[in-house]
């Protein structure tokens, strides 16, 4: 499996606060049949104040002290970016890692409010669209406007964002609110990716074989191959290929 969505890189942001407990959630991943994973520490304006100046000395430090550990999972880097202003103009001075590409656009991972859909969204993906950019948006099903009225996520796609499921959600780690608009967006084929978001390796864990067993007996092995790994190659492709 491909997870494109995590908190691995220590001491940056709300995930691991040391290098031991980096290396415990990669083995972990590991453990859990990830081959590949890209690494997606916050960038949000005031709390995690990163961009890619300070991320990428972070995630080179990981990525070489995961080879002398001898863990076996492919790095690649990118960022999970909150919806705010200050993106337009992080995105024109390239400071924004990408996630990848899709059907020849640049890619983000996006973060919205966990309250409810911003104001201007869509305005904004429309702009990202003529930049050649797409949104892949993540946990929408962690989102409490969309855990009551899922369908308002619909405006979102029309506008060419994709969807990232959080695996824990899948199993219902997350509660059966959570669980349940999980469960409505894959039913209705919105979904592209399923990644863990793995923040600790015992509060948070990866749980994508957990989640890739509830698929598999939800809709079967293809669409959990798909979501898990088909999907995530092509949008992180770039990323590993080099």
């Amino acid at each position: 499996m491909i997870d494109i969505h995590n908190h691995i890189i220590p001491a940056i942001d709300d995930g691991p606060d040391t290098l031991e407990q980096a290396l415990e959630l990669l083995w972990q991943a590991e453990a859990d049949g990830i081959q590949r994973l890209v690494c997606t520490p916050h960038m949000h304006p005031g709390r995690y104040d990163n961009d890619i100046t300070t991320i990428k000395p972070a995630f080179d430090d990981l990525v070489k002290q995961a080879s002398d550990a001898e863990i076996g999972v492919q790095l690649a880097m990118a960022a999970e970016v909150r919806f705010s202003d200050e993106m337009m103009f992080q995105l024109r001075n390239k400071r924004i890692p990408m996630i990848g590409q899709w059907e020849g656009y640049d890619c983000l991972l996006l973060e919205m409010p966990h309250q409810n859909i911003p104001m201007g969204i869509e305005h904004m993906l429309e702009w990202l669209e003529k930049q050649k950019i797409r949104a892949v948006i993540a946990h929408p099903e962690r989102n409490k406007e969309l855990m009551a009225y899922p369908d308002r996520v619909l405006p979102l796609v029309e506008r060419g964002a994709l969807l990232q499921v959080t695996a824990g959600c899948i199993p219902g780690f997350f509660g059966e609110k959570a669980q349940t608009t999980a469960r409505w967006l894959l039913d209705h084929e919105l979904v592209q990716f399923v990644a863990s978001d793995a923040h600790h390796a015992k509060r948070r864990p990866p749980a994508m074989k957990a989640a890739a067993d509830v698929l598999d007996g939800w809709y079967g092995k293809d669409v959990r191959d798909r979501l898990t790994l088909t999907n995530p190659d092509l949008l992180t492709f770039s990323l590993f290929a080099g």
